[in-house]
């Protein structure tokens, strides 16, 4: 704690000013981490350049329109001007604090009052320790929370204004690269349960979902004879992100997911259309009963099945394909990234075209041409994820 207030003091007798990211910046950036859309063009509601005992930072957020529709895409970041990164995600004004958060008080802050406010906007148990390597001082302070999930924890990124005003759930992006390049490094490496063939693809679709989800199910109807129209250039994957506050038998069944696709990888897509099937009529007590009928019903060994299911190696894959979304700046269900670039689901004609524009510029979005698709005169610009 005493490095951290001698360092801060360091910081503001060197300097007291930053230069502020600018608009043109920020709405590149932006553009790029949105989901693609035709004729996009972003606006910047807020960029805000405040300053916190450690040094200055900036609130920014703005909204995406389109040529195509009357919906708005929102995004929000909290950026270090001096580091020229951006936590990108979901930003929250802080409840003010008495005394305010100084230097000294912010280690205190992080441990003991923070991991209230987020256990209540998340609705979740949380912990937030001090981070114990070395950092430079700044005005913003990246974090890592553990939630605990009612399955176990996970880790979520988060960071705050080191003034205690700004909370942001999210990663931290470097401004100076194109985040799906970056998003696409992380997916290459990443635990993604991938359908059978196409391994040659030049695009690599991948699927954040929850089987408990309405509008993955529309989605995947969309989405499915648009892979099946591309063939094999385009290879889909799946990566489980269970919404567990919100749908109660979700992690259970992406456990399920996760088995089966382990152990029979072309039977993982027949058993999320069949939960798809079943939606309104499962819960979390039936979860069990439907997968083992489905093992029935495709001639799967049981035994196999249960030496996987619930144990602690699969459930804690599900938490860090979880921890994975968050980290790519998934926040809703499904998300469909294409080598690296968000696609709409709810835009057939869009995610077909925007998928062969990318085959044509090498497995490259930021390289790929714009698409025309046909204006909508009143439709919203794809469904809203369901949080």
């Amino acid at each position: 704690m005493r490095r951290w207030t001698m360092a801060v003091a360091a910081l503001l007798v060197a300097t007291t000013t930053a230069a502020q990211v600018g608009e043109l910046e920020l709405k590149r950036f932006a553009k790029a981490y949105l989901g693609y859309m035709p004729g996009s063009t972003v606006t910047l509601t807020e960029s805000a350049l405040r300053t916190a005992p450690a040094g200055p930072y900036q609130t920014v957020r703005g909204e995406r329109t389109t040529t195509i529709g009357e919906g708005k895409d929102q995004i929000a970041m909290l950026v270090d001007p001096f580091a020229r990164t951006a936590v990108v995600g979901l930003l929250f004004h802080l409840p003010a604090v008495d005394p305010p958060v100084t230097g000294d008080t912010l280690p205190r802050f992080v441990q003991e009052v923070l991991p209230q406010v987020l256990g209540s906007y998340l609705g979740s148990r949380v912990k937030i320790p001090w981070p114990m390597s070395p950092f430079r001082p700044s005005g913003v302070l990246p974090l890592t929370a553990r939630v605990e999930t009612g399955y176990g924890p996970m880790q979520m990124a988060i960071a705050i204004s080191t003034d205690g005003k700004f909370l942001a759930l999210g990663g931290t992006w470097p401004l100076d690269r194109d985040p799906r390049a970056l998003r696409r490094e992380i997916l290459e490496n990443a635990d993604v349960q991938w359908d059978p063939g196409h391994e040659k693809a030049v695009v690599k679709l991948v699927e954040f979902s929850d089987f408990q989800c309405p509008a993955c199910k529309r989605g995947w109807a969309n989405v499915k004879p648009v892979l099946a129209e591309a063939g094999e250039n385009v290879r889909h994957g799946l990566v489980n992100f269970p919404l567990y506050n919100a749908h109660p038998w979700a992690f259970r069944a992406a456990v399920a997911g996760e088995c089966v696709g382990s152990l029979w990888p072309d039977r993982l897509v027949a058993l999320k259309e069949d939960f798809y099937r079943l939606q309104d009529s499962l819960t979390l007590d039936t979860v069990d009963i439907a997968v083992i009928g489905f093992l029935a019903q495709q001639g799967l060994d049981e035994k196999s099945f249960r030496g996987c299911y619930l144990k602690d190696a699969a459930v804690d894959r599900v938490l860090r394909q979880l921890e994975l979304g968050y980290r790519l700046g998934v926040f809703g269900t499904p998300t469909y990234f294409a080598n690296g670039e968000s696609l709409p689901f709810g835009e057939p004609e869009v995610l077909a075209k925007r998928l062969q524009a990318i085959i044509a510029a090498k497995g490259r979005p930021e390289d790929a041409a714009e698409v025309v698709a046909t204006p909508r005169p009143t439709a919203t610009a794809g469904e809203t994820p369901q949080h």
